[in-house]
């Protein structure tokens, strides 16, 4: 339990955690919009639930599963259920964490590279999944195969890990921009400068075409509040442990156990929509966030 007390331990790491609980529900904090660039939609919300009742993620069926495609977050829910039983399932059989890991991918819309290093790495592979998940359970940023120069833990990993492991959320590019604006909120409450360190969720750059006219923005730093920039591997998965146990903290503090987010629903899923709003809200912060 390691990581767990020692990020917990950290200075505004346990009042960030208070603040968010309390705020959680805020109607004035977390308003935010931007336009879709696929479909030239508007999106808006007027809070984080709000958010979360805007997700939408459209993603293919899957025959072998049994799952239709959609976009809602209970089609969602529906296919990542499947995958997860899938991968709990598979254990430490190459074959099947590979068949598992690249349905995963194909969810995510994240398959390209990440398919190739997984079929190029079968041989080995379900007891790789299988050690990592053990050092994340532990919570043990320290352990071997977690500071492995050959870790591959990135936006695709992340997905994977996240079915797996109990508590543990999906850290790509969108959700640590969310989770960025909500600690930038939680520094202005404060009076605060600078970004503690315990605070400070890298965040990753939105893939974009090379000649894109409208970038996506997912940095959340402003003015002096500066963020750093995630790596892929052992950083990755550092990072995504503490934001994991962050919001998990969140999730079931005494503070929000009216809010809408806990309402007829386990721990896992509340922490889940709370991931996914700020999914939603991480897809751009638009360029007033680095005003």
């Amino acid at each position: 339990m390691k990581t767990r007390q020692a990020h917990a331990t950290l200075p505004h790491v346990p009042e960030f955690i208070g603040w968010l609980a309390t705020e959680l529900d805020s109607r004035t904090l977390f308003k935010h919009q931007y336009v879709d660039r696929r479909s030239g939609a508007k999106w808006s919300c007027e809070s984080l639930y709000d958010a979360y009742r805007g997700y939408a993620w459209n993603h293919p069926g899957n025959a072998r599963l049994s799952f239709n495609p959609g976009a809602s977050a209970d089609s969602n829910a529906h296919a990542l259920e499947a995958l997860r039983q899938d991968l709990q399932a598979a254990g430490s059989d190459d074959e099947r964490v590979l068949q598992g890991a690249l349905d995963v991918m194909a969810w995510g819309g994240v398959s390209a590279h990440n398919a190739q290093w997984l079929k190029a790495n079968k041989v080995g592979l379900g007891r790789m999944v299988q050690d990592v998940k053990a050092a994340l359970i532990k919570k043990d940023p320290d352990a071997p195969i977690l500071r492995s120069n050959t870790l591959r833990f990135n936006s695709g990993m992340t997905k994977i890990y996240s079915l797996v492991c109990p508590e543990f959320v999906i850290y790509d590019s969108r959700v640590a921009a969310g989770l960025g604006r909500l600690v930038v909120q939680y520094c202005k409450a404060k009076g605060l400068t600078r970004v503690p360190e315990g605070l400070n969720f890298p965040w990753a750059a939105a893939k974009e075409g090379e000649n894109s006219t409208d970038p996506k923005n997912r940095n959340p730093s402003t003015g002096t509040l500066q963020f750093k920039r995630l790596r892929s591997g052992s950083h990755h998965a550092r990072w995504n442990m503490n934001a994991s146990w962050v919001l998990s903290q969140v999730a079931s503090h005494a503070r929000c156990a009216a809010s809408p987010f806990r309402t007829g629903v386990t721990p896992a899923q509340t922490l889940r929509a709370i991931e996914q709003a700020l999914f939603m809200i991480g897809y751009d912060l638009g360029a007033a966030a680095n005003a």
